[in-house]
């Protein structure tokens, strides 16, 4: 047998590059924008797409708000400072919510440095430690299938003003009886009658959720999530009779039915997610890199990159604190005249020398692109508008100001190909000129830190589970640390799952700390008292009480016997994790000169 001429390899190549699991394309809820779609079955527990970083964020952007994560679902990032949060750029930040059919949960999120030390790496602190957040899919779903997450009742209640009153899910039971009243009715002209009486209830000026479980409804640009799919999807006339389809089948099945695309036209329409994959990066110090999961051929979109656009990069600056000065929520107020330095962010968004704009891309992967001022294999584009999902060109030509009126992401980059792209093989973008020239610079006069060789990061002592617990060493105890102390950035804090009147309850059946239980799992400093057999510890925690009003009145002391190893661990105490680093690397990727608007050139 002959081998393969060249261009029946290339062939079989191009046919792989059509295999893709995941797309981005036009919500199935009108005005929602952007949506996923998953193009293969999914049983429940499969993984969605690859796992994500997370970006800490502090005093932020208003838009990045609708986008972020509360820190106490992201590992122990809620312990690196006073007020943080954290941003997604991928799976994270693109599925829409649907309270009645939420399919996708995310994982606990791990930490660790990829191996950077702050006493020899340069790379140490400009990029986020936060890492491997994944998708989960929580039900069987069939191929097409658009995925949407559960942001929680409080993310909507919060928006009331903006979005209005979007039903959750007690919502939808209301609204089922109202459809079951509306089926009973006995008129004459029953269906002309029907027809006007839906108007009506459409149109009553009276709202509720329950209301706008019934009936859809648009404000700012933001599709309220309804039943009646169909109604748009088809334009039907009589809108009646999507309230009819529903009393036969149920809401839920209704909108079921109009969340699923057919592959057809998410090839024709959509864009893949699943290009690019997470992994050391091969650039000794970048710490994680992108890596083509197939063949990705010259000229073809590696990945989408919706952006979130921060009009003045001022916002990503740091500031000192004003002593003794405090919000009315206890927070402690800022000194906008003493800048400690930028926001970890700013690594992950694009800049223009003439311009104080940042775009701030949330695609899937992209992230994890790396530098190569010499070989790259991508370059940015603005998306093309034949498959741009929310791409207003119109934007290009507005200036600064009026993007800071905008308030939902208009623009969006795809990563494009230069040259053909190998499976497993590295993607890495220009970043520009100025970004390559301030890295060098940054190299060459880098120095570490004041007692950096002393320092040990939390995520070098921390065992997440029974398994990877069994080759470490056994924790001191509160008097073996008198004498042998470990580093004084760290604190530690234990786990405990129930109360029961005031003693807590130990759940021994609970092994992995990476997917904690629910609302009954939390954390609380203690003492390591007495060291058991194994692998178990007696510890002491120290739990806040507050009153009413949520002011901390006092502390009590509760002793927890036998917490496995895995219960215990370290915490980088606020301010003083990698991120935090006066000499951390930071500055903007720069969009080419080529393809940035003249109009957004707001600086001399």
């Amino acid at each position: 047998m002959s081998a393969p001429s060249r261009g029946e390899e290339l062939t079989d190549k191009m046919r792989s590059a059509e295999t893709c699991r995941l797309f981005m394309a036009s919500s199935t809820i009108p005005n929602a924008g952007i949506g996923v779609f998953t193009a293969v079955d999914l049983k429940e527990g499969d993984s969605v797409g690859y796992p994500d970083l997370a970006i800490p964020e502090g005093d932020y952007h208003w838009l990045w708000k609708d986008y972020d994560w509360l820190s106490s679902v992201i590992g122990d990032l809620s312990f690196e400072a006073e007020e943080v949060v954290a941003c997604i750029p991928g799976i994270g930040a693109m599925p829409n919510c649907h309270f009645r059919l939420s399919n996708v949960r995310e994982t606990w999120t791990r930490y660790d440095t990829a191996g950077l030390h702050r006493s020899k790496d340069p790379g140490v602190g400009a990029f986020t430690g936060y890492h491997g957040r994944e998708g989960i899919a929580t039900k069987d779903l069939t191929e097409g299938s658009e995925l949407f997450v559960d942001y929680g009742e409080h993310w909507f209640w919060l928006r009331e003003k903006e979005l209005g009153l979007v039903p959750v899910a007690e919502s939808y039971v209301e609204a089922e009886l109202v459809l079951q009243k509306f089926h009973s009715l006995d008129l004459h002209r029953q269906e002309v009658v029907k027809s006007e009486l839906w108007d009506l209830i459409k149109n009553f000026p009276y709202k509720s959720r329950s209301l706008a479980a019934l009936v859809s409804q648009t404000s700012n640009g933001v599709y309220f999530l309804c039943f009646i799919y169909q109604l748009y999807k088809f334009q039907q006339p009589n809108s009646h009779l999507a309230a009819n389809r529903a009393i036969e089948v149920g809401i839920k099945e209704t909108e079921l039915e109009g969340s699923v695309r057919s592959l057809e036209w998410l090839h024709n329409n959509g864009k893949c997610l699943d290009n690019l994959r997470p992994g050391i990066s091969t650039i000794n110090g970048a710490g994680r890199g992108a890596f083509a999961t197939r063949f990705i051929p010259e000229g073809d979109v590696v990945a989408p990159a919706p952006l979130v656009h921060i009009p003045y990069n001022e916002r990503l600056l740091m500031f000192g604190e004003l002593e003794s000065q405090f919000t009315p929520e206890g927070f402690t107020i800022r000194n906008t005249s003493d800048v400690r330095g930028k926001q970890l962010l700013l690594n992950y968004c694009f800049g223009h020398s003439k311009s104080t704009l940042l775009l701030c891309p949330y695609g899937s992967g992209t992230a994890f692109i790396n530098h190569n001022h010499k070989t790259p294999n991508v370059k940015i584009v603005w998306s093309d508008k034949t498959r741009a999902t929310i791409h207003n060109s119109t934007w290009l030509t507005k200036s600064v100001d009026f993007l800071e009126d905008q308030l939902s992401p208009g623009l969006e980059f795809d990563f494009v190909a230069i040259r053909h792209i190998e499976p497993g093989e590295e993607v890495f973008l220009d970043y520009g000129v100025e970004w390559d020239n301030s890295w060098r610079a940054h190299v060459r006069n880098w120095k570490p830190v004041e007692n950096a060789h002393n320092y040990q990061d939390a995520s070098e002592l921390i065992c997440l589970d029974r398994e990877s617990c069994k080759n470490t060493s056994p924790l001191r105890t509160h008097d073996e640390q008198l004498v042998k102390p470990y580093s004084e950035q760290l604190a530690i804090y234990c786990y405990f799952n129930y109360w029961v009147g005031r003693e807590m309850i130990w759940n021994d059946e609970i092994d992995d700390w990476r997917e904690p239980s629910g609302n009954n799992h939390h954390k609380y400093p203690c003492n390591i008292v007495l060291r058991n057999p194994g692998q178990l510890y007696n510890v002491e925690l120290t739990v806040p009480v507050y009153d009413d009003d949520g002011f901390h009145v006092q502390d009590i002391f509760v002793e927890v016997m036998n917490v496995p190893q895995w219960g215990i661990q370290f915490i980088n105490r606020q301010y003083s994790s990698d991120l935090f680093l006066r000499n951390a690397f930071r500055h903007e990727m720069m969009i080419p000169d080529s393809i940035f608007p003249e109009a957004w050139m707001n600086l001399t």
